[in-house]
């Protein structure tokens, strides 16, 4: 039987400490396990841009294009091509 006074007391046991983490990945032709990203992606393989640009922005962008019959990714390459050549840099350096 226990107090109604007695506080309870809990002890939650330490995390145990990972000392070994095992073997670094293999690369994907020697392993079987499927998803094993130790690659980059080929130059000719398209990518995801990591930045936000306002809403207004995107929709000019994506009615240009449409108005224009012209791809987002082909207009995107043209005009980041351009505004390099602009300010003196060469793709492709």
């Amino acid at each position: 039987m226990t107090d109604a006074k007695t506080p309870r007391i809990s002890i939650s046991a330490p995390k145990p400490r990972r000392s070994d983490k095992g073997e670094p990945p293999q690369s994907a032709a020697d392993t079987v396990v499927v998803g094993n990203n130790t690659r980059t992606a080929s130059d000719s393989q398209l990518v995801d841009i990591n930045f936000k640009i306002p809403t207004e922005l995107r929709k000019d962008f994506r009615l240009f294009c449409a108005t224009h019959e012209v791809s987002q990714v082909s207009a995107f390459k043209e005009a980041l091509t351009d505004y390099m050549k602009k300010k003196g840099w060469t793709p492709g350096e």
